[in-house]
């Protein structure tokens, strides 16, 4: 059970982890589009919207350096990362209701706009998050090298498939051509 549970722990970790760096690395690349995005979403004044950017991107950065010192960090980093997606969620959903046509910029500029995908995603990566806090409380032994590799690889995999969930979902969604 304790190779379940470290393995479970590991793979919450590299999953949440990659995801936010993989967003911090977007919003890096074009911090004024990151600012106007949050700014676009109009749930709080201009001035307001434009310095919560930076709280928003030094969170992410400190959760990702929680979740890679770990031991005592983890939990916190776990709690840091289900906050802010459900933050995050509860914001997409306001711009849906509104029916809003803004993007979100959640991994960097986009042309796509906020979806119920996006909502979706986070609440996805919210049970990682949650599950991460659980396994946390009971870390047991360090894994194996193979198995850190095959880990990193599904956490990879399952990152690139939620960040592209709507791609996903919309192709998955059109009929297939049957040439016979």
């Amino acid at each position: 059970m304790v190779m379940v549970s470290s393995s479970v722990l590991l793979f919450c970790r590299l999953t949440i982890g990659l995801t936010f760096a993989w967003a911090v690395l977007g919003k890096l690349r074009d911090l004024a589009a990151f600012r106007e995005a949050v700014v676009d979403f109009r749930l709080l004044p201009e001035a307001l919207s434009r310095n919560l950017a930076w709280v928003f991107l030094l969170a992410e950065c400190a959760l990702l350096l929680m979740l890679g010192l770990g031991n005592a960090l983890l939990l916190p980093g776990f709690v840091l990362s289900a906050g802010l997606l459900g933050l995050f969620s509860v914001a997409l959903g306001l711009v849906l209701r509104r029916s809003m046509q803004v993007s979100c910029n959640c991994f960097g500029v986009t042309e796509r706009r906020v979806s119920p995908y996006d909502v979706a995603r986070n609440l996805l990566l919210m049970v990682g998050s949650l599950v991460g806090c659980w396994t946390s409380l009971d870390a047991g032994e360090p894994v194996a090298g193979s198995t850190l590799l095959l880990l990193g690889l599904m956490a990879l995999g399952l990152v690139i498939l939620v960040t592209n969930l709507a791609d996903v979902v919309e192709t998955l969604r059109r009929p297939f051509p049957l040439n016979m």
